[in-house]
């Protein structure tokens, strides 16, 4: 039986990836089971050889941890911390102390993306990222701005990338049908799941996929069983997939969609009701809230066999994520009028791209080179002068070289982009169009000393350019800051990593990676403070630095791991940034005890960290374990039982990156699933 470790965060677990070619050396570090597969750093190579801090969360992995939400996931990645909560629909995220830190925008500082589309959302006290985890087959988190170029400008602290399940992943070999039904039970929040998903391959020249599920969520609540944050929601998700080939040249077609249906469920998803917080009797209320995410995307590729300089892709997208309020059963927990109704968050995009072999004697070189161009309509159908409208139009261009001479790569990259925010009518301050542009060059090379190190270092440029809400948002009392400048960010990092093999015993594999990183911003858009005079504005200069340490180690049954993360950033005058994430150290191990049982267990140990404002928010240590008993033979071949319990001792702790907290007590996870 192949060997997973416990997490992508220790880089772990073998990828498969279908329909592309790789590259030679990607190809021969295969042979290593513990460096994965990247797919969004340039061309697909293994995790050794990308020259950025880079973890990938594999398949194996996300069966093990058995996420009710995205957020448990991204939670065992060194560098990456929730800004939001432990709910479902509350869910925003941290890298490096880049990210919202008082609500749950994405937009700030990182680039989101499932199967390539930018998803994002901003609203009061709301969560910006919705995701069935159980449609996921693997999530890559490539952390610094190295990525801007191929993603989208601003991407300071990194980038996102979720891919969903493929035909190939449900259909046997030699069959041309196959399936997965499942079903799962949490107790903290209460969940119900009842999944099925199934691939269908006729021919070799067409591949589809149709999957369900539907999640009951509750509440959840703290070790002292105090409910946290009310979900009460009843969530159907869907995924399709189709796949045409004509020769050389394919049609591909994807629909993503989740509708999740609450009842007398938190206005408040960050922080639940806060009764009594400013006066007695104050709630945020709780409502009927209607939370749909949409993907769809057609993709015409063009790959001829005998011409190495086209690789080709055209792909139309449109993306909407919305929340629709209403106030709830209870009068005793109102929402206010001015956070009621529709919000949207609508994309249109048209992108194209193409992938050029350019290698020639002695050297491998490929040239991906693209133009985007897309339109953005934040749309609100109750004026709030805390949720402006605006369009955001855009159009952007892009080249990324990457070039191997010998034992040298290296990779050098340049975006350009042209944003245009215009506010609507119902903007009443005086609020004008505003245009932005970023020039976003970078270069980042690594070096093969031998077969088991490397040494690698980058610069980046990164413009992070400002959201609609970020420009036009304000106040009964402040109005929009007209002189909102873009971020302007120096990225500097270096590290080096190791493979090797056979030794402390023989046959065993160890991989190791560390970067270091120091950030300067220029220009850092923040909020001036808290209440109801806050407003955005630039700190002049911002500081960040800190590194990554991810290791993990094989040997006969057992997989061991372990991962670092480090951040400290302070502004011009020498004062902590608010953003800033707890300092953590994961361990894992994970022992296959037989073909048919995998165990495990994994902890995270963080410091504590001091808050701006006074708030010291202490240190914790919180450990999981799990179990999974899948029989390879007799009538129960097929089928697979997991078992976990997250947050074992029931700690009370809060993340250093919430608002506020605490984090949901322990967690009891049950889950049979069946593939056909």
């Amino acid at each position: 039986m192949p060997r997973h470790s416990l997490t992508a965060v220790l880089l772990a677990g073998s990828t498969c990836l279908t329909g592309f070619a790789l590259p030679a050396a990607a190809q021969q570090a295969q042979s290593y089971v513990l460096d994965p597969l990247v797919l969004r750093a340039g061309t697909p190579k293994v995790a050794s050889e990308v020259p950025q801090s880079v973890s990938v969360v594999g398949s194996q992995d996300l069966d093990d941890i058995a996420p009710i939400h995205i957020g448990e996931v991204l939670a065992t990645v060194p560098g990456v911390a929730g800004v939001g909560s432990g709910s479902f629909f509350g869910q925003g995220f941290n890298i490096r102390g880049f990210g919202a830190a008082s609500n749950a925008a994405s937009e700030a500082g990182i680039v989101q993306l499932i199967d390539g589309e930018k998803k994002y959302y901003e609203s009061y006290r709301q969560g910006a990222l919705f995701v069935e985890p159980d449609f996921l087959r693997q999530v890559e988190v490539l952390r610094g701005p190295g990525s801007s170029t191929l993603y989208g400008s601003g991407a300071l602290g990194g980038v996102i990338a979720m891919e969903t399940i493929e035909p190939g992943d449900l259909i046997p070999d030699g069959k041309t049908f196959g399936g997965k039904a499942k079903l799962g039970y949490a107790s903290n929040p209460e969940t119900i799941l009842g999944s099925v998903a199934m691939g269908w391959r006729p021919a070799d020249d067409f591949e589809a996929l149709a999957a369900f599920a539907w999640r009951k969520l509750g509440d959840s609540q703290d070790a002292d069983g105090n409910t946290i944050v009310r979900s009460n929601s009843k969530t159907p998700n869907l995924l399709l997939k189709a796949k045409k080939t004509f020769g050389d040249q394919y049609v591909a077609f994807s629909y993503q969609h989740l509708e999740a249906k609450g009842t007398d469920q938190d206005f408040n998803q960050l922080e639940g009701g806060q009764k009594d917080l400013f006066y007695p009797g104050f709630s945020w209320g709780v409502g009927d809230i209607t939370t749909r995410d949409q993907t769809a995307r057609l993709i015409w590729g063009w790959n001829p066999e005998d011409n190495r300089y086209v690789d080709l892709t055209a792909t139309l997208s449109y993306s909407n994520t919305m929340k629709d309020v209403r106030q709830g059963d209870d009068p005793a927990e109102p929402i206010m009028d001015s956070l009621l109704g529709r919000r949207d968050y609508r994309l249109w995009k048209l992108k194209v791209a193409n992938t050029a072999d350019l290698s020639g004697t002695g050297y491998d070189h490929h040239l991906t080179a693209g133009v985007e161009v897309w339109k953005q309509d934040r749309s609100s159908r109750v004026p709030s002068s805390s949720h402006p409208e605006g369009y955001t139009r855009a159009w952007s261009a892009y080249a990324l070289s990457e070039v191997t001479f010998g034992n040298l790569t290296v990779n050098s990259g340049l975006r350009y982009e042209r944003q245009r925010a215009e506010p609507k009518d119902s903007v009443s301050f005086d609020a004008q169009d505003r245009d932005f542009e970023a020039v976003e060059p970078q270069v980042a090379a690594i070096y093969r000393l031998n077969e088991q190190w490397s040494v690698f270092g980058s610069v980046a440029f990164v413009n992070r350019i400002p959201s609609v809400d970020e420009l036009y948002d304000g106040s009964m009392v402040t109005a929009p800051n007209p002189n909102l400048k873009d971020e302007k960010g120096k990225n500097l990092e270096i590290g080096t990593s190791y493979r090797g093999t056979s030794l402390l015993a023989d046959g065993d594999e160890a991989v190791l990676k560390l970067t270091l990183f120091r950030n300067h911003i220029d220009d850092m858009i923040a909020r001036s403070g808290d209440g109801p005079m806050a407003y955005y504005t630039n700190i002049d200069k911002a500081y960040l630095r800190g590194g990554e340490i991810e290791a993990s180690y094989a040997v006969g049954r057992w997989d061991l791991g372990a991962a670092v993360s480090v951040v400290e950033g302070k502004d011009q005058d020498g004062t902590d940034l608010n953003s800033l994430p707890n300092d953590r150290l994961t361990l894992s191990a994970v022992y296959e005890a037989t073909d048919a049982w995998r165990i495990g267990a994994r902890s995270t140990l963080a410091a504590g960290r001091d808050k701006p404002d006074g708030d010291h928010r202490g240190g914790y240590g919180v450990h999981d374990i799990f179990a999974t008993y899948a029989p390879q033979q007799g009538q129960l071949a097929g089928v697979e039982f997991h078992m976990g319990v997250d947050n074992v001792t029931d700690r009370d702790y809060t993340p250093a990156s919430w608002v506020s907290g605490p984090a949901p007590g322990r967690n009891f996870k049950l889950s049979v699933s069946r593939s056909f």
